[in-house]
C-alpha cells in the first residue's frame, strides 16, 4: 500500500499543505517542522511522486547520461563524479550506455527524452550527421564530458587531448628516442582524432615525421592492442617506445612486450593516457597522463545544472589543463634510436 500525504499529516497532525510543503523543502516551513514530516514519511516509508512534482514544477531535477563504453573504467570514474555532484545539486540521474554505437547514441537519447530528464551529459561519437541534427534539435541544455562533436564544439568540456600527447612525445623525443611506436583508439571518437594529433604535431614541431609503419589502429581496448602489439613485433617492426591512445591499450601493449621478453623500460617505454586508478597497482606501474574523471564529472554536472537554470546562459568550451604522471614504464635511460 502506498504512502499518501494525507497519511503522513493523520500521523503528524500537519496540514497536508504543510507536509507537501515540507517535503518540498519550503524555507517557510520552520525547521523542527520540516524534520518532524520528514522523519515521519520516512518511518512511513513515504515515496514522493516525481510526476505530479513534474506537472508542478515543470522539472524533473533529471540528468541523463549517455555513457560510451561499459566495459572502461575511465566512464566508471567519470560517472562517480557526475553522481556526486547530482546529489549535491539536489537532482538524479539516469544512466545509459551506448557501447560507442551512433545509432544507440540516438536511441538513448530519445529514451531520455521521454523520461523528461532536464539535461543530458553525453560521451558522444564524434562525427555522425544524424547525431549533430539530433543535437542540433534539442530543446533541453546539453553537455559533452571529456569529448567533442564536430560542428558544436562549444558544449564540450575537453581535457588536454592534443596538449597531453604532445607532452608525452615531446619528453621521449628529448630523450632520443626517435622510433616511437602509437597505438590508436577507435575512429569515431574526437579523443582519437585529437589525441593522434598531439602525436604527429610533436613531431611537426622539430622537422620529422613519425614512421607510418609504426602507427597502429585499435579498438581502445586491452584484447585488441595486445593482438596489434604482437602483429606489428612479428613483422620485425623496431621502436624504443610505445605511446597508447588510453591505459588499456598500454594494458594490452605491456603484455604483448612481456611474452615477447622485451623489457620496460629498459628496452621499450611505455606510456598510457587517462591515469585509471588501476594503473598505478600494475608491475611496472603505468606512466600516464592524468585526466581529472572524478573533476570531469562533477563539472559537467555544475555547469549543465546552471544552464538548466538559466536557459540563456551561452555555452562555451571549457578546458582542463592534462598532467604527465611518471611511473615505473618509463625512464631516464638513453634510448637507442
Amino acid at each position: 500500500m502506498s504512502i499518501r500525504l494525507k497519511d503522513i499529516s493523520d500521523a503528524t497532525s500537519f496540514s497536508v499543505n504543510t507536509v507537501s510543503r515540507a517535503l518540498r523543502g519550503d524555507p517557510r516551513i520552520s525547521e523542527a517542522t520540516r524534520e518532524a514530516i520528514v522523519r515521519k514519511a520516512e518511518e512511513l516509508g513515504y515515496i514522493p511522486n516525481a510526476i505530479a512534482g513534474i506537472m508542478r514544477t515543470n522539472r524533473s531535477r533529471t540528468i541523463g547520461v549517455v555513457s560510451a563504453d561499459s566495459s572502461n573504467p575511465f566512464f566508471a570514474e567519470v560517472i562517480l563524479g557526475i553522481e556526486e555532484a547530482a546529489r549535491k545539486l539536489d537532482h538524479s540521474i539516469l544512466l545509459i550506455n551506448t557501447e560507442e554505437k551512433a545509432e544507440n547514441e540516438r536511441e538513448a537519447i530519445k529514451l531520455l527524452l521521454g523520461r523528461q530528464v532536464d539535461g543530458l551529459v553525453v560521451f558522444p561519437v564524434y562525427d555522425d550527421p544524424a547525431n549533430l541534427a539530433l543535437y542540433r534539435s534539442l530543446e533541453i541544455p546539453f553537455l559533452f564530458a571529456g569529448r567533442r562533436v564536430r560542428g558544436i564544439e562549444d558544449h564540450s568540456i575537453l581535457h588536454g587531448d592534443v596538449e597531453g600527447q604532445i607532452e608525452v612525445v615531446d619528453h621521449l623525443l628529448d630523450k632520443g628516442h626517435r622510433k616511437i611506436l602509437y597505438i590508436a583508439g577507435p575512429e569515431n571518437v574526437s579523443n582519437t582524432v585529437d589525441r593522434l594529433e598531439g602525436f604527429r604535431e610533436a613531431y611537426r614541431r622539430r622537422g620529422l615525421e613519425p614512421d607510418p609503419d609504426l602507427l597502429l589502429s585499435s579498438s581502445g581496448h586491452i584484447e585488441d592492442s595486445y593482438a596489434k602489439l604482437n602483429l606489428a613485433l612479428n613483422r620485425g617492426r623496431e621502436f624504443s617506445a610505445v605511446v597508447c591512445f588510453n591505459d588499456l591499450v598500454a594494458i594490452g601493449a605491456l603484455k604483448s612486450l612481456f611474452e615477447n621478453d622485451r623489457s620496460v623500460p629498459r628496452e621499450v617505454e611505455v606510456f598510457g593516457f587517462d591515469n585509471l586508478a588501476i594503473s598505478q597497482f600494475l608491475r611496472p606501474s603505468l606512466s600516464s597522463v592524468d585526466v581529472p574523471k572524478s573533476r570531469l564529472g562533477r563539472l559537467a554536472v555544475e555547469e549543465l545544472v546552471a544552464h538548466i537554470e538559466d536557459p540563456e546562459r551561452e555555452y562555451r568550451t571549457l578546458r582542463i589543463k592534462p598532467r604527465l604522471v611518471f611511473r615505473e614504464t618509463t625512464s631516464d635511460a638513453n634510448p637507442q634510436s
